[in-house]
């Protein structure tokens, strides 16, 4: 049975900047076609209830209690979330937003460990991607045409979905998925503060990219980037770290062909790259409170001029912008870095708020 869809119908159109084709028509189409006929063809469908990689190291299942939702937002495809909950009574909501072609399984030691703390944490996957339904033909290819799907998807997280119970809520969003945090937060939906993990621009597309999305055809796979590889995960950057932790995401891809991602469509890298260029125009007004870890040195210097905003280097011994997937000793400081800034909020939302409604929900 598939689980209950929360929705919101409300539409902020973000406008994408113009300019002329510098590709013809013809040879657009025949890439078109030569990329779909080469790409894996699946259904648009969100896809719920993954299967257990066989051999997968226990640490690496879903946890205790773990539940899939579907949230909806706009008239867009169904975003895919998880949750999961302590044992006892939770002190804070964690809502994830994960990078691109992370799936919420990549993140599921880490609930479990964040569970451990005290926190009931949420994995809500990109529009597009992992479970969540697609926009476009080829399930593989991460395709979305504005930032509207999941900022839409945040809002009904938090307006929808997350209980207003009156524990603090915290964004965490790692590499795109950071950047979708600052901008929700920038919208509003900040709830009581933001982590931005190692927050990403992705790379810049050529002259291709413009001349496709002028007939129609934004939605194939930027022609430099490659598809799913059954030998390797597609992540933006290097995963480093801990080589079992890095390897979950791929084993679960393996096990279930509906979450396996190559690299994005022409218009969601470009997408992408406007998210990054947003979010450091708008970090210096963001309401806060924000924390970085590990950004790059352009929006630590943004932050520095926001009120409420606190830039940390990556822990040491980091090997890559993936801290959920690095060894104990950087994994252990970047999760108390999370607890801290939680501790701080619930400092704050007690001494001011009381029981009252969670800020900025």
């Amino acid at each position: 049975m598939r689980p209950p869809v929360a929705g919101e119908h409300l539409r902020t159109p973000i406008k994408a900047a113009q300019s002329r084709s510098l590709m013809s028509r013809p040879l657009l189409l025949c890439l078109a076609l030569l990329l779909t006929a080469c790409g894996q063809d699946g259904g648009r469908e969100p896809f719920v209830d993954s299967r257990t990689p066989p051999g997968l190291s226990p640490r690496f299942y879903p946890p205790e209690g773990w539940a899939w939702g579907l949230v909806q937002a706009g008239g867009y495809p169904a975003q895919r979330y998880g949750v999961s909950s302590p044992s006892t009574g939770p002190t804070a909501h964690i809502l994830v937003l994960p990078g691109y072609g992370e799936s919420a399984e990549a993140w599921f030691e880490t609930a479990a460990d964040l569970n451990g703390r005290g926190y009931t944490v949420w994995v809500l996957e990109g529009a597009g991607q992992g479970g969540s339904g697609r926009f476009g033909p080829a399930r593989d290819v991460g395709h979305i045409t504005n930032l509207d799907p999941d900022l839409l998807g945040v809002k009904a997280m938090l307006r929808a979905v997350i209980p207003a119970d009156g524990r603090p809520v915290v964004l965490l969003g790692g590499r795109s998925g950071g950047l979708m945090a600052l901008l929700a937060a920038r919208r509003g939906l900040h709830g009581d503060g933001v982590i931005a993990s190692a927050p990403w621009r992705s790379r810049a597309a050529g002259p291709y990219d413009q001349a496709a999305a002028s007939v129609g055809l934004g939605w194939i796979r930027a022609f430099d980037e490659p598809g799913w590889n059954r030998e390797k995960p597609y992540l933006t950057g290097p995963v480093g770290g801990d080589a079992y932790r890095a390897g979950a995401q791929q084993a679960w891809a393996v096990a279930n062909p509906d979450l396996r991602m190559g690299g994005p469509s022409l218009r969601a890298r470009r997408v992408m790259a406007q998210a990054y260029d947003e979010a450091l125009g708008a970090l210096p007004a963001l309401p806060g409170p924000v924390l970085l870890i590990g950004a790059p040195p352009a929006l630590n210097q943004a932050c520095g001029k926001a009120k409420a905003c606190v830039a940390k280097p990556a822990p040491a011994g980091t090997k890559g912008p993936y801290a959920h997937l690095e060894d104990d000793s950087p994994r252990n400081a970047w999760l108390a870095l999370v607890d801290e800034l939680i501790a701080e909020r619930r400092r704050e939302r007690l001494a001011t708020h009381g029981l009252a409604t969670v800020h900025g929900r």
